[in-house]
């Protein structure tokens, strides 16, 4: 899988530079995926500085907000697990868990942060996705009691929760929380033109010279891409796929991407990916507003796309068929042509 998100990551580089000169181009590996930026119309020297400022933060995050490795957010479920209380002295973290409760809450569901332990026993809480299958019998017992956000209690500075099941995950939030971060300090540092892509989560600013950015939309079952887009100034775009983090037991594939109602491995869609105009948080809502299309049954989707104001989406599903709002539709340029069988316009 390593492999061919670095074939991807090279399509996209190819798709946004060409043979332009003048882009500056950097790579890291973070939130357990490539980093990518580009700059465009700046200076090598002022380039690097502000990449690295960009990676730096990348980095304060992930201490901050990794599900399992040593950051605050696992501190906070040791605590809430022990049924302690936990003492933040951040703001910005009280911040996030709040976002992540209204979001929850928007999301009908779909989108639910607190099963961070539900994900776990399927094997997704390590680098590499184990094959971890869980027993009905643990599936049944944690479903009885499955947490949501708001069995979160914040009161001041102090975080506890009465469900000891409660375990945060903000692996569905947090790259696009940190292109918004990524945003600010470009912004802040005078940077007009850039383009930052966090496996696949992806914002534009400006251009690049006087063309827009032009990025490839991962075909999810080729190392290709199946239609490439202009993305605008300001805008996001975002793609959940059960291509990322996956196992397969006896041919069937088993995805990271879990349907809080029924406690296992959403099997509806292959991809599922959204456009966001600008704001102060369309990174953050390119990123978590993919993962409740992906997941909500196919006869769900449009009214939960409806509900979150996404106009633009495109939806694979598990049998190839494609679900495509009609503004994604005329926005993107098929890599390949579509059997209009294949495709339904909404």
């Amino acid at each position: 899988m390593l492999l061919r998100n670095f074939i991807f990551f090279f399509l996209i580089f190819l798709i946004g530079c060409g043979k332009e000169d003048n882009i500056h181009h950097y790579k890291d590996y973070i939130f357990g995926t490539i980093v990518d930026i580009k700059i465009h119309g700046e200076t090598k020297k002022k380039s690097t500085q502000i990449s690295n400022l960009i990676f730096d933060d990348f980095q304060r995050l992930h201490g901050y907000l990794h599900p399992w490795e040593e950051s605050l957010i696992s501190q906070m479920n040791h605590s809430l697990s022990q049924k302690e209380k936990f003492i933040v002295d951040d703001n910005e973290i009280i911040r996030i868990i709040q976002e992540n409760k209204e979001l929850a809450k928007k999301s009908n569901g779909y989108f639910n942060p607190a099963i961070g332990k539900l994900i776990a026993m399927w094997g997704f809480h390590d680098e590499i996705a184990t094959q971890s299958i869980p027993t009905s019998y643990q599936l049944e017992s944690f479903m009885e009691n499955i947490p949501v956000m708001e069995n979160i209690i914040i009161s001041d500075n102090e975080i506890t929760s009465k469900n000891i099941n409660f375990q945060l995950d903000l692996g569905g939030y947090a790259k696009g929380y940190a292109l918004d971060r990524a945003k600010k300090i470009l912004e802040n540092n005078g940077i007009s033109n850039a383009l930052i892509n966090i496996g696949g989560n992806i914002i534009a600013i400006g251009k690049r010279g006087e063309k827009n950015w032009v990025i490839g939309i991962q075909h999810p079952r080729k190392p290709t891409a199946i239609a490439t887009i202009d993305l605008l100034p300001g805008w996001s775009i975002g793609t959940s796929g059960d291509y990322q983090r996956y196992f397969v037991v006896s041919g069937k594939r088993y995805s990271h991407l879990i349907d809080p109602t029924t406690g296992y491995p959403a099997t509806n869609s292959q991809s599922s990916t959204i456009m966001i105009p600008p704001s102060y948080k369309s990174g953050v809502l390119s990123d978590v507003y993919s993962k409740p299309l992906f997941i909500a049954p196919k006869d769900k989707k449009v009214n939960i796309a409806q509900k979150l104001l996404i106009d633009f989406y495109m939806v694979i599903l598990n049998d190839g068929q494609i679900m495509i709002s009609d503004e994604m539709n005329k926005s993107i340029n098929w890599v390949e042509s579509q059997d209009e069988e294949a495709v339904t316009i909404y």
